[in-house]
C-alpha cells in the first residue's frame, strides 16, 4: 500500500515537471509581437516621460511598465544592431528614449533622418540610464 501511494506521488511530481517545462518551452518559442495592433495606453512627449523616470522610477514603472505608450520626440541618432533599429529620440536632459523597432515593421517612406520630429508606439520596457521602448512601430 505504501508502495503505491509513493509510485503515485512520484508520478504526480513527474507529471507537474513535464506540465511545467512544456509551459516554459511554449512562451520561450512563442513569436514576439508589435505594438502595432495594439492601443496605446497613452500619448506623450519623449521629454515628458522621460523628466518622469529620472523624478521617481519606482512610480513610472508601476504606471507604464509592460504597457503600450505612444512617444513624440525628435529623432537624434539612429543605430542598427543586426537586422534591428534602434531608433533614439532626445530629450531636453542628458538622457533620452530608445526604442528598439520591431523587425519587418514597416518605416515610412521617406526614411525619417536625424532631426525629424516622429511618433513611436511601443512597450515600456523601464529605465536604464534612459527609458526603453521595445517591439516599437512609427505611427507617424
Amino acid at each position: 500500500m505504501l508502495k503505491k501511494r509513493r509510485t503515485f506521488f512520484l508520478l504526480g511530481i513527474l507529471l507537474c515537471l513535464l506540465i511545467g517545462a512544456g509551459y516554459g518551452y511554449y512562451l520561450y518559442q512563442k513569436p514576439r509581437q508589435s505594438a502595432a495592433g495594439e492601443t496605446a495606453a497613452m500619448s506623450l512627449p519623449a521629454d515628458s516621460l522621460y523628466n518622469q523616470y529620472q523624478s521617481d522610477e519606482q512610480h513610472c514603472d508601476k504606471k507604464y511598465l509592460g504597457k503600450v505608450l505612444e512617444v513624440t520626440g525628435k529623432l537624434s541618432e539612429i543605430q542598427h544592431a543586426g537586422q534591428s533599429e534602434i531608433w533614439i529620440l532626445s530629450t531636453s536632459g542628458t538622457g533620452g528614449i530608445n526604442c528598439q523597432l520591431f523587425p519587418g515593421g514597416k518605416i515610412p517612406d521617406p526614411h525619417p533622418k536625424e532631426g525629424d520630429m516622429v511618433t513611436i508606439k511601443g512597450r515600456c520596457t523601464g529605465f536604464l540610464m534612459d527609458v526603453n521602448l521595445a517591439d516599437c512601430v512609427v505611427t507617424k
